[in-house]
């Protein structure tokens, strides 16, 4: 059963744009597998008038880049950072040890949202602490905890509705085991997104 929305006709999927704007964001536009495909995603903006009419307190920080040590660009897998240790990341993820956070000034955490196509009446928003045992979280250490965090969110949308057929979130669909993580993008004050394939 799909979604219709009595206002406004449907739109055919011909007419869909493949564009993603945390795309934009993470600088990286093709993928060396031709099956690869970026998740299409809206940036998260606050629902408050007061918010949105004030604008950002702050300036946004550079996407963080995930990749396999000699493929930029192209990300890493998902089940990787959440099945291997951190020293064993450190053979295969690019800039592993890298203290990616250290530059944002006064923060101790940012705030994860993850907004999946076809789920978006399922919240999602966890707090990654910026000090990892005294010393500031390294590109390993945040790749496995966003990798955790989307293998909790598949698993609370088995039981939810989607919108979107194409990014449906089942066994016979897309897959945690299907996830790359591509970037961490800045996309309001001190909240981030993931960028995924």
């Amino acid at each position: 059963m799909a979604y219709v929305n009595p206002l406004h006709p449907p739109v055919p999927s011909s007419q869909i744009s493949r564009y993603s704007s945390l795309e934009g964001a993470s600088g990286y536009t093709t993928f060396v597998s031709q099956t690869r495909h970026r998740l299409p995603q809206r940036p998260w903006r606050p629902i408050s008038k007061w918010k949105m009419a004030m604008g950002q307190t702050t300036r946004l920080h550079a996407a963080i880049q995930f990749d396999h040590i000699g493929y930029n660009g192209q990300g890493i897998q998902m089940r990787e950072l959440s099945a291997r240790s951190l020293s064993a990341l450190r053979t295969m993820l690019h800039g592993a040890d890298d203290p990616v956070l250290a530059h944002i000034g006064g923060r101790q955490r940012i705030t994860l949202r993850i907004l999946w196509p076809g789920y978006e009446h399922v919240e999602w928003i966890d707090q990654i602490e910026l000090d990892y045992r005294g010393s500031p979280i390294t590109r390993a250490h945040l790749g496995a905890v966003i990798a955790e965090n989307f293998a909790r969110f598949v698993e609370k949308t088995r039981k939810e509705f989607s919108y979107t057929a194409k990014w449906k979130l089942t066994s016979s669909g897309i897959r945690y085991e299907h996830l790359v993580l591509v970037a961490l993008v800045n996309t309001w004050d001190g909240v981030w997104q993931a960028d995924v394939a």
